[in-house]
């Protein structure tokens, strides 16, 4: 997810021109003030283990200026959307439609999501599962959730004055500021997870999000769905990825025989790009033809 929770997995936010350079990890020590001060907050939290909160930011943590370029300064090329409607990877989608009938067929009927959505957003996101991500959500969300500090805040201004130099570092720290805030509850929320996955080895997208349906941390809470009745939510199975879209575009208003323009309402809360909207339509509704 982008704001919501989902970035597409052929990175249709582009990286910056690859931002002329590569930028590595910074290795920081666990008493930085700012990561020393997030530890401290993380340890407060009721729901979380101190001691968890302990091992993972001690004694040192990365801090990834890249990663936190990317996700301030984005940009969308309405081409990297276009490819997903090639024949060939609508087949990809068809396959899964064809492979997978049977349980599609059990959740459709309890559910106004029709499986041929599921099936678009499953490609976009995370071309069918082939995609899992590389980047740890541990570096992902710690990294911007210090962004907003010193020296990571400077350290990234220089770096993106380098593709923009134009750039209002006034607008930069606003941003940074409110991703902080963001990024902050999705490394509680990922740290909740604590015993359901190993979340100092998890591995998504540069934005956060993991598993087939690309959900940041929050939405696997709020959203997840046990699809297959084995007592546990993998977002990287398909019948518990599908189920947990199905429930998300649900508690956002998705009914049957809904208007067009309010399908593309819905699909913002997924996913804030009219772009991303407009081509999960599309694709939805080539699948949707015999």
């Amino acid at each position: 997810m982008k704001l919501s929770g989902h970035v597409p997995y052929a990175a249709v936010l582009l990286p910056l021109a690859l931002l002329l350079f590569i930028a590595a990890s910074v290795p920081v020590r666990a008493e930085n003030a700012p990561v020393a001060k997030l530890a401290a907050r993380l340890q407060q939290e009721p729901e979380l283990d101190p001691a968890v909160v302990d091992r993972l930011f001690g004694p040192v943590v990365s801090v990834n200026i890249e990663l936190i370029a990317k996700n301030l300064k984005q940009v969308e090329y309405k081409a990297s959307y276009d490819r997903f409607l090639e024949p060939g990877r609508l087949d990809r989608a068809r396959n899964f439609l064809d492979r997978h009938g049977d349980w599609l067929a059990r959740l459709e009927r309890n559910s106004p999501v029709p499986r041929e959505l599921v099936a678009a957003i499953f490609l976009v996101e995370s071309h069918v599962g082939e995609y899992r991500g590389t980047w740890p959500l541990l570096e992902v969300f710690t990294s911007l959730a210090v962004c907003n500090r010193e020296p990571f805040f400077q350290e990234t201004y220089r770096l993106l004055r380098k593709t923009y130099p134009d750039l209002d570092r006034d607008w930069l720290r606003r941003r940074a500021d409110r991703k902080a805030d963001w990024a902050y509850g999705q490394l509680r929320a990922l740290l909740a997870m604590h015993g359901v996955i190993d979340v100092d080895e998890v591995k998504g997208s540069w934005a956060g999000a993991f598993g087939v349906p690309q959900f940041i941390p929050s939405s696997y809470h709020r959203y997840g769905m046990d699809g297959n009745g084995d007592g546990r939510i993998d977002l990287y199975d398909f019948t518990d990825a599908a189920a947990s879209v199905m429930h998300y575009l649900e508690a956002h208003g998705w009914r049957r025989d809904l208007p067009r323009e309010r399908q593309e309402d819905v699909l913002y809360a997924y996913n804030h790009s009219r772009l991303y909207c407009r081509t999960i339509l599309a694709i939805r509704d080539a699948l949707s033809r015999p």
